[in-house]
């Protein structure tokens, strides 16, 4: 993998940091890095790849860089093939306070994991919000096609366990408004728009 798929997929300040990231990791994958998706943050254009194919085992070496740079480097493995990969990854940044978490947060909200979505609700005190504000209005098309996945994915997955009630019917147990995603999609609207 080229040194630039991870410099797209944060901002420009970052570069040195990204730089001793890839020099410390091995990127190297039989699998290109695939369907990237943009976002903006801070009117930076941003690039990050939907899926990436590196050896996970990578991230024990991650202990020997700063604080900084390991947060490069889990928000970068939490685009990983690997659902378990990405979840351990996630939790990590969670109590980051920096920007250019959010995009790696709110994309996993639009995916059908229901663990990773569960431990992103469980966090969202921790998670800043004024970030996600930001980055709610630098993004409106990208959030708006978040939400529409998480609906989707709720549709196609997670409907049964979390059925529609019906009106004056008290329902028996979880119910659409308690799938983890659309619990925080409630969240983040009730808090920052």
């Amino acid at each position: 993998m080229n040194i630039d798929v991870i410099e797209n997929c944060f901002p420009s300040y970052l570069k040195d940091d990204i730089n001793i990231v890839f020099r410390a990791l091995d990127f190297c994958s039989k699998h290109e890095p695939y369907m990237p998706f943009e976002v903006q943050i801070d009117q930076e254009k941003l690039v990050i790849p939907q899926r990436i194919y590196c050896d996970e085992h990578q991230l024990k070496k991650l202990i020997e860089l700063t604080p900084i740079q390991q947060t490069i480097g889990f928000c970068f493995f939490s685009r990983h093939h690997d659902g378990y990969v990405r979840e351990r990854c996630i939790r990590q940044v969670f109590n980051v306070n920096e920007k250019f978490v959010i995009p790696f947060i709110v994309q996993l909200l639009g995916e059908y994991v229901i663990e990773i979505i569960e431990s992103i609700y469980q966090a969202k005190d921790n998670i800043d919000k004024s970030h996600i504000q930001s980055f709610i209005e630098e993004n409106p098309e990208h959030y708006y096609r978040i939400h529409q996945r998480v609906y989707s994915y709720w549709d196609c997955f997670y409907r049964h366990a979390y059925p529609k009630y019906r009106k004056h019917v008290k329902p028996s147990g979880d119910t659409v408004l308690d799938y983890p995603a659309i619990k925080f999609l409630k969240f983040i609207n009730s808090n920052v728009a």
